[in-house]
This record gives C-alpha cells, sequence and structure tokens, in this order.
C-alpha cells in the first residue's frame, strides 16, 4: 500500500513539473509580443507628434512644383502640379497654421479663370479648373510678393526669394533678365521667373512666381 501511494506521488509531482515547464515560455513569448507591439505603435505616435504637432515640416519654392523641407533632416518632398485643391491646401494650412487670408476666382486672366489661395506671408497658389473629374480645381502655379508682416521669407532651398537682390540670384541660378511691360523681368533657366526693383546688381526681387499665371502683360 504504502508502495502504491508513493508511486501516485511521484507520478503527480513529474506530471505537475511537465506543465511547470510548458508553461513558462507561452508566458514569456505573449510578453515579447506585447512589448514589440506597444513599441511600434509608441514609435508611430511619437513620429506623428513630431511631424504634426511640432511642425517640423517648411515650404520652399522651386520650379513648378512647391517642396516640403524637413527642418531637422533637410530632405526635401515635392508637391507637384496637378495635386487637387483641397489636399494641397490643407498640407500648406498645416504647416503655416493658418488659413488663407483670401480666396476667391479670377474670371479675368489670360490662362482663363484661376482660383487663387492666398496666405499673408506672401504665398498665392493658383489654380485651373480641370474638364474632367466634375470641374475639379488642380493645382497649376504659384506667385510670392512681400509678406503683409514681419516673418520668416519664403524662399527657394538656395536661399532666394523675395527681397534677394539681383547679386544673390546670379550667384544661385542662371538667369536672363528683359525690360518688358511688367519691368524688369528675370527667367530663371529651371523655370521660374520674377520681377526686379532695378538693373543693378543691389536691385531686389519684388516678386516671383512658377507655371501658370495672372500677370497682366
Amino acid at each position: 500500500m504504502r508502495i502504491l501511494i508513493h508511486l501516485l506521488l511521484t507520478v503527480l509531482l513529474f506530471t505537475n513539473c511537465r506543465n511547470n515547464k510548458s508553461g513558462s515560455p507561452d508566458k514569456i513569448v505573449s510578453n515579447q509580443v506585447t512589448t514589440s507591439v506597444k513599441s511600434k505603435i509608441e514609435t508611430k505616435d511619437t513620429t506623428m507628434t513630431a511631424a504634426v504637432i511640432g511642425n517640423k515640416q517648411k515650404l520652399a519654392l522651386t520650379s513648378n512644383a512647391l517642396q516640403l523641407v524637413d527642418a531637422i533632416t533637410g530632405s526635401t518632398k515635392e508637391i507637384i502640379y496637378g495635386v487637387p485643391y483641397k489636399q494641397i491646401v490643407t498640407i500648406v494650412r498645416n504647416i503655416l497654421e493658418r488659413e488663407p487670408a483670401k480666396v476667391g476666382v479670377n474670371t479675368e486672366c489670360g490662362a482663363g479663370p484661376l482660383k487663387m489661395a492666398s496666405w499673408s506671408n506672401g504665398l498665392t497658389l493658383v489654380f485651373k479648373e480641370t474638364k474632367r473629374d466634375n470641374g475639379e480645381w488642380l493645382f497649376a502655379g504659384w506667385f510670392a510678393s512681400k509678406p503683409q508682416h514681419k516673418e520668416t521669407k519664403l524662399s527657394t532651398m538656395a536661399g532666394v526669394g523675395v527681397g534677394s537682390t539681383l547679386a544673390e540670384l546670379k550667384s544661385a541660378y542662371e538667369i536672363s533678365v528683359s525690360k518688358t511691360t511688367l519691368g524688369q523681368e528675370f527667367a530663371v533657366k529651371s523655370g521660374f521667373y520674377g520681377l526686379l526693383s532695378g538693373i543693378g546688381d543691389d536691385a531686389t526681387i519684388d516678386a516671383m512666381w512658377s507655371g501658370v499665371s495672372c500677370n497682366f502683360r
């Protein structure tokens, strides 16, 4: 009888040990998976916070597009022509942290009716209505003028913007300058244009544009 009881206790002890050993790895794996998923979520949230709340992106002017510039890494991404009105205005509004100061349609432009969204920093986005997609307004050009208030000026990646001198413009780009009905007009070979306050190297840029414009010549 004692032998039988001893055997039963031995079997129970052995079974319990096996159950404990097989249960431990499951718990560790579960903890590892939970930690891994939580880490990914926290990383994603941190990135979104830096991009949206921290306002880490800036705008730059370029030929036939706008550039989004990461203020930390310096990496750029272009917003090319053809982007719908709502999409690009939302992007610019989030970066500048303000709504457009003025939105309207000019029906007297040589290129036909153009929709324009303007901000107080001097940036105007130009949109042309497409004959397809239910007449959607698509990004077609930009115009930069003097800002209404003292703030960081809009410029290209080379640092050229409204207020830059002709000397600075020539040192950064290959240009041509001619007298037109608009005044002293310059053209950058890569595809953007502007007006100068005069003819000397100390003349400054009064306005810049690229793509479809509404300049009355």
